[in-house]
């Protein structure tokens, strides 16, 4: 395999079509066909899917669908070992005001025929190595918050110089292209050679999801096809 294979697509016709998705009762999936439309602070133009609920451990997608007649879910198969998600979480949840969180789960087969499970989590805040999961915490990246227009105009006063490196430090949620490097991560937990990702599962009480994807290597934002890039 080479170049790039793309799983979730928001810009798809059935954008979901390969993933198993698993709701409870107040879990909701939606497609926004253009979250330019939405009351967010951060948002881009153009389709995105997008995820609540209030229970983070019962509200999931997962991809490859499994099919009825089987017991067990087939693999992807996918043998590329560079894993991006393109996404986006707001700081509080959407139904209940919580503090939200995001887990994003992969399984990958190694060069011993073993299943090993890469869990990476907002929530998490040391790495653990486990025989069958290795789990570690993500940090996404965020922006420093925008000023707001007086504070644009106006000159500034004696107690706004007092708090200006305050000021400067806070920050919100941004766009991220989260990147697993799952070759890299099987190695440094268990000594062993990547050889394909089986599945994926993504969770997260309130998400916005633009692209899932694999490529060859690590690659910015620029040397992705303008198809795959978040501000086109």
């Amino acid at each position: 395999q080479s170049g790039f294979i793309s799983i979730l697509s928001a810009e798809g016709s059935h954008p979901l079509q390969l993933w198993d998705i698993h709701l409870d009762d107040d879990g909701e999936i939606r497609l926004i066909k253009d979250m330019a439309n939405l009351d967010e602070s951060n948002h881009i133009s153009g389709p995105v899917i997008e995820m609540t609920c209030s229970d983070l451990s019962k509200n999931c997608i997962i991809c490859p669908l499994k099919l009825d007649a089987s017991p067990h879910r087939p693999s992807l198969g996918i043998t590329l070992p560079i894993l991006y998600l393109t996404m986006y979480m707001p700081e509080r949840t959407k139904q209940q005001q919580q503090i939200n969180h995001f887990s994003f789960e992969v399984s990958v087969l190694d060069d011993k025929q073993i299943t090993r499970r890469l869990r990476c989590s907002t929530f998490q805040s040391t790495t653990s190595v486990q025989a069958d999961i290795c789990t570690f915490p993500l940090r996404l990246t965020q922006r420093p918050r925008r000023l707001k227009r007086e504070q644009l105009l106006l000159p500034p006063l004696e107690q706004d110089n007092l708090h200006q490196q305050d000021e400067q430090e806070e920050c919100e949620p941004c766009w991220n292209r989260v990147c697993i490097p799952l070759s890299e991560y099987t190695y440094k937990a268990y000594g062993t050679k990547f050889l394909e990702t089986r599945d994926i599962q993504i969770q997260g009480r309130h998400l916005y999801i633009d692209r899932v994807y694999f490529t060859e290597t690590q690659l910015s934002e620029d040397e992705l096809p303008r198809e795959f890039r978040l501000f086109q």
